[in-house]
């Protein structure tokens, strides 16, 4: 069985239940209700009646009995009860019978007998006939009181409100049944589009056509917002892949080709034995350009798999200050190959942060080795460790050609270079690893919004703060 007739089985079932118990809860005792209703009727007539009755004794005691008066009692409690009453004497002789009197059934007597002789009051349904007889005492002589009703209407109102009932539940269920169509036939046609979406995206991958905006806010909409989320993340993985192959192929057939024409020269050189020393340093320091590119991207490819891995950074108090000059270092001589100055600003105070010392490191110097790649000759590169409340960071400013407004965030992402890079080329992973980084621990990397030319990275992580903070400070 399908979705759908499960679906529809399930809804007319639970309705099918539903209605079953609320026809053993209304039908089974209303009947015995309506019964005791007329029965109850009958009876708050007769105690009305009976101060009458007790009159009518106490007024012939010790005399004959008023028949008129008798007969007047009597005809007030038909009227009351709209019941037959019939009166008896104890040899069950008839002394008054109203209208449609039926005690031509041998039972009525046995009723009348036995309120003779238990001097109680008797109550008997035989049939759909109420039967009820009640003791007198007048002048000293035994009487009985016997009322009858018809309880027919019991079973004519039984039968119409269960009619009702009947009528009612299969319209219920016809409902049930097209509420429950029009509801599957929704679900499965929006199911079915994700089944249909999930098919194409297995046979073409990210290149599948996008799954239909579904905007109902239920598990199906949000299930449907997902799957349109992950193949957007697909879609936007494969198109960093594919610019990953084409920039890297690109990038490696550079550097590998120089370095195999410099060694061919070389082997060249060395082979005709007239090696020329200054062209064999020129062409060594152009192979070890390259060599340092290659070691770059593989540098870049091995954080990139750890973040993707999502290896855990450690965490521990630092110094920006310290990170700042250590960093600043390792640039000095390439800064002063192309007499570009690295000013690193002191603050006055220690710039504390809670990070990971190699990642932090890693910013730094992605944020300094960019700008020394559109920094111009001559110019200065600003470096600014400083505490900013409860955060901290470290801004660094360059005289480059800056960043265009609609590539400020398409910088951090993967692959993904500025137009403005100064005649150097990268592979568009250093901004995505920084932001990353940063990222991971509680801080964030952003550009801020200055005109060119020139552009500013600022680098922001939480300060540190302490016993563990002064611990550190004092060792």
């Amino acid at each position: 069985m399908g979705l759908r007739p499960r679906l529809l089985a399930a809804l007319l079932l639970t309705s099918a239940v539903t209605l079953a118990v609320a026809a053993l809860a209304l039908l089974s005792p209303l009947e015995q209700r309506l019964r005791q209703d007329g029965e109850s009727t009958v009876l708050t007539a007769l105690n009305a009646s009976r101060p009458e009755f007790a009159e009518i004794a106490s007024e012939a005691a010790g005399g004959p009995l008023d028949h008129a008066e008798l007969e007047s009692a009597a005809n007030s409690l038909r009227r009351r009860s709209q019941a037959t009453v019939t009166i008896l004497n104890d040899q069950l002789g008839a002394i008054y019978t109203g209208p449609s009197a039926t005690l031509n059934v041998p039972d009525y007597y046995g009723q009348a007998r036995r309120a003779l002789a238990t001097r109680k009051r008797v109550n008997a349904l035989l049939g759909n006939e109420l039967v009820i007889a009640y003791p007198l005492k007048i002048s000293g002589q035994r009487y009985v009181l016997v009322l009858t009703k018809r309880l027919d209407y019991v079973a004519s109102a039984f039968d119409v409100v269960q009619n009702a009932f009947i009528e009612g539940a299969i319209a219920g269920l016809a409902i049930a049944l097209l509420l429950g169509l029009g509801l599957t036939t929704t679900l499965l046609r929006r199911l079915e589009r994700l089944r249909d979406a999930t098919r194409e995206l297995e046979r073409r991958g990210p290149d599948a056509s996008p799954l239909p905006e579904d905007g109902r806010h239920d598990e199906i909409g949000e299930l449907a917002r997902a799957f349109a989320r992950m193949q957007s993340r697909l879609r936007r993985q494969e198109g960093a892949r594919r610019a990953f192959v084409a920039t890297a192929s690109h990038e490696l057939r550079t550097p590998l080709a120089s370095l195999d024409g410099t060694l061919e020269l070389l082997e060249d050189d060395l082979a005709a034995e007239h090696l020329d020393l200054e062209d064999a340093r020129e062409r060594i320091a152009r192979a070890r350009e390259q060599s340092r590119r290659l070691s770059q991207l593989a540098s870049d490819l091995l954080d990139l798999s750890r973040l993707d891995a999502e290896v855990q950074l450690r965490s521990e108090p630092l110094e920006l200050g310290e990170i700042c000059r250590a960093v600043a270092a390792e640039f000095e001589l390439a800064a002063a190959a192309r007499e570009i100055a690295i000013d690193l600003h002191n603050s006055p105070q220690p710039c504390w942060v809670q990070a990971d010392p190699g990642a932090v490191a890693r910013i730094v110097r992605i944020l300094l080795d960019n700008a020394l790649r559109v920094a111009p000759s001559g110019s200065r590169i600003s470096l600014e460790p400083a505490a900013d409340g409860s955060w901290a960071k470290v801004a660094v400013h360059d005289d480059g050609p800056g960043v265009p407004r609609s590539e400020r965030e398409l910088i951090f992402e993967r692959f993904q270079r500025g137009s403005a890079t100064g005649g150097r080329s990268g592979f568009g992973l250093g901004l995505a690893i920084g932001r990353e980084l940063a990222s991971r621990m509680g801080g964030g990397l952003e550009l801020l919004p200055t005109d060119p030319p020139g552009a500013s990275f600022v680098l922001r992580l939480p300060a540190a703060v302490g016993a563990g903070l002064q611990e550190h400070a004092a060792v």
